[in-house]
């Protein structure tokens, strides 16, 4: 895929079309797989490099991508003006357009998919237009019972894999050195390559702007969502809207995906553990914060997918924790608090374990709350011992606050054991008054760095307290606590959360592994699965509301927090006939839609005036599917997950079907006056 390049022509077109199938039946046939004929007459010249964006009649996106033009039609008859624009780049909604209009060509293959104005005759296709090559399908055994399948823990900070040998879950060896850790950062080298890992730690020190470490707490979140307005300040790294709408990252001048990324982190990953089992794997169960929302565990699959892994299941990381350290003990119907306070997010679930059957009660967390935050405010204290010009000059520097970070990270890792650190920084930054050289040297005392943190460590019993009480689950009926993550090592979280509990936390855990091994325990339950046996059963629940935007901005919730999945609710609304209905979704606890995430808009166009059944559908991983059906006739539905712009977005709020509450009005008979049901269970 090409750069970003500010010299290409922004280039929006508004379609006659009202959906998508009408598009496909009526202009599919100027579809190829290499590109795409654009009828117009304001036709850039040859060579020209566009930004393209293609609407519906309604505003909803349908294509959008990057191109160069290939060629130019000038004829007088209407629908022959026009442009040849070959693809360069696409986003991912786009690309399975395109395979469905190729799909719906009885008879004609993508190769020879015609590629000219739909009016005049078909010529055969430009040979300068090459079909984008099919992504080669991996080797894999016929049948998973075969196969080994890998457990991986996409960290914010170490990434770790692990699969399950002779009878049990191991950890694999990533790099020469035999560590179980791969550094989470990815890079740009000299060469324009992609490089992942301590490689890529040593470029994010020496060219800041060239790599990025810690970029989980962006996968599959809104460039222009309001929890990444309030985020960017605090983010070391340049952030800029992918081609999905969704946060990217600006790497050397270049804009690349979160799944991009972590799709490079992935493939290092996956080759460790075929050169440990001497063949290739392919499948894997990747494990995400319990907290991820429907998109943010899409964007994981899509890195799966973008690394060459057929991913078999999204795993919660909490339940892989449980799964962990319940191997192997026969427990008797135990209940478990896992708090996972890692290095970019942090979790609370409370499970429940009978033998190898796990079964999630409530969980909760903070997808930016980790041992980063615990890194910056020690970094900033320490940069606030230089004197004031010297201070500016670092906090100025990229390459000086990086090194920082990194005394910092190290420091409070010491002071997990000691009382007292040093932090000695050669050659910080500079006086620039004489230009000289000045060093950062502090001793920092673990209380220092306690009451630097205390209200970060409040944060997470906050969350674990909340989760306690949303599961109505008292203190006194857990019978394990289990600390994982890396920062879970520091002494004031221990001392917080058992005072919260009343009772100790366990220390026989692997804090930084469980989660790759609890994953490696899930892939071998789906291998048993097949072969006919008994393994690992889990039944995860939903970790935050899913529901609706109503008029006046309010969010009505469908689906609850906690809720046993698989998970099945209809939403019914009286419908006009003809009309176009627009249904914004969104998923989180904020009481007003906006605040939470948006997952994307459903797009109605009933034949005839009723009611209109919406069923909302959340399978065992998290992962959301929308359905509508009408109460007579043909309904043409369209679901969208690509970000909406500003005005769609506020078009769809003020025409959202469902009335907001007005003070005194309860439940469902208050929203929709008429209907015998608002919610009804599936």
């Amino acid at each position: 895929m090409s750069p970003p390049d500010h010299k290409k022509v922004p280039l929006k077109i508004r379609l006659p079309f009202a959906t998508p199938a009408e598009f496909i039946e009526r202009y599919g046939a100027n579809v190829a797989r290499g590109g795409i004929f654009i009828a117009t007459r304001a036709a850039k010249p040859v060579g020209t490099e566009i930004s393209f964006e293609l609407v519906l009649a309604g505003g909803e996106r349908l294509m959008r991508g990057e191109g160069v033009v290939q060629e130019v039609s000038t004829q007088s008859e209407p629908g022959k003006t026009g442009m040849l624009l070959r693809f360069v780049r696409l986003e991912q909604r786009t690309k399975a357009l395109i395979d469905e209009i190729l799909a719906a060509r009885e008879g004609l293959s993508a190769a020879a998919a015609p590629l000219a104005p739909a009016s005049q005759p078909l010529p055969p296709p430009s040979p300068r237009i090459a079909p984008e090559p099919a992504a080669a399908e991996p080797a894999r055994p016929k049948s998973l019972a075969d196969d080994v399948v890998l457990g991986i823990d996409l960290g914010t900070t170490t990434c770790r894999a692990a699969v399950f040998l002779d009878g049990a879950p191991r950890l694999v060896p990533v790099g020469s050195a035999g560590s179980f850790a791969l550094p989470s950062a990815v890079a740009v080298d000299a060469s324009g390559q992609l490089v992942a890992g301590a490689a890529a730690r040593a470029i994010l020190v020496a060219a800041p702007h060239s790599a990025a470490a810690g970029f989980k707490r962006v996968m599959g979140r809104r460039a222009r969502s309001r929890q990444m307005r309030e985020q960017q300040p605090r983010l070391p790294f340049a952030t800029v809207a992918d081609m999905e709408g969704d946060t990217g990252l600006d790497l050397s001048g270049r804009t690349w995906s979160a799944p991009e990324l972590a799709a490079v982190l992935l493939r290092e990953l996956k080759a460790a553990a075929s050169a440990l089992l001497g063949r290739e794997v392919t499948r894997a169960v990747l494990c995400v914060p319990a907290w991820y929302t429907d998109h943010q565990r899409g964007a994981v699959l899509e890195a799966g997918r973008l690394a060459g892994l057929e991913v078999l299941r999204i795993l919660n990381e909490p339940s892989a924790v449980a799964l962990a350290f319940g191997h192997g003990r026969g427990l008797a119907r135990k209940r478990l608090l896992v708090y996972d306070l890692g290095g970019g997010t942090f979790d609370a679930s409370v499970v429940e374990m009978t033998g190898d059957d796990l079964e999630v009660v409530s969980t909760g967390g903070d997808n930016f709350l980790g041992g980063l935050d615990f890194d910056d405010r020690l970094a900033d204290a320490l940069i606030g011992t230089l004197t004031g010009p010297t201070q500016a000059a670092v906090r100025g520097s990229p390459v000086a606050l990086q090194r920082v970070r990194d005394a910092a990270e190290a420091a409070k890792i010491s002071l997990s054991d000691a009382e007292q650190a040093t932090v000695h920084l050669p050659f910080a930054g500079a006086d620039p008054g004489s230009s000289q050289p000045v060093d950062l040297h502090c001793e920092v005392a673990r209380g220092w760095l306690e009451q630097l943190t205390a209200d970060l460590v409040d944060r997470t019993i906050e969350v674990t307290r909340v989760v306690l009480e949303t599961g109505r689950v008292p203190t006194s009926s857990l019978d394990e606590v289990l600390m994982v993550g890396g920062q879970s090592r520091a002494p004031l979280v221990r001392q917080r959360l058992e005072r919260l509990l009343g009772r100790p936390a366990r220390t026989d855990v692997d804090a930084q592994g469980a989660v790759a091994l609890g994953a490696a325990l899930m892939g071998q339950a789906l291998v048993l699965k097949e072969r006919g046996k008994k393994g690992v059963t889990l039944s995860e629940v939903l970790s935050a509301p899913i529901g609706v935007a109503v008029k006046g901005g309010g969010f009505r919730r469908v689906l609850e927090r906690n809720t046993r999945l698989p998970a099945d609710k209809t939403l019914e609304l009286p419908v006009p006939a003809a009309e176009p209905v627009r249904i914004a979704v969104f998923q989180g606890v904020a009481p007003r839609a906006e605040d939470n995430e948006y997952l994307g808009a459903l797009h109605v166009v009933p034949e005839r005036a009723g009611e209109l059944t919406v069923r909302f559908s959340v399978n065992p991983d998290g992962r959301l599917q929308l359905s509508a059906q009408g109460s007579g006739g043909r309904t043409q539905v369209q679901f969208s997950t690509a970000d909406a712009s500003d005005e769609t977005r506020a078009a769809l709020l003020a025409s959202a079907p469902l009335p907001g509450e007005t003070e005194g009005q309860q439940g469902p008979k208050g929203l929709i006056s008429g209907l015998k049901r608002l919610f009804s269970r599936g």
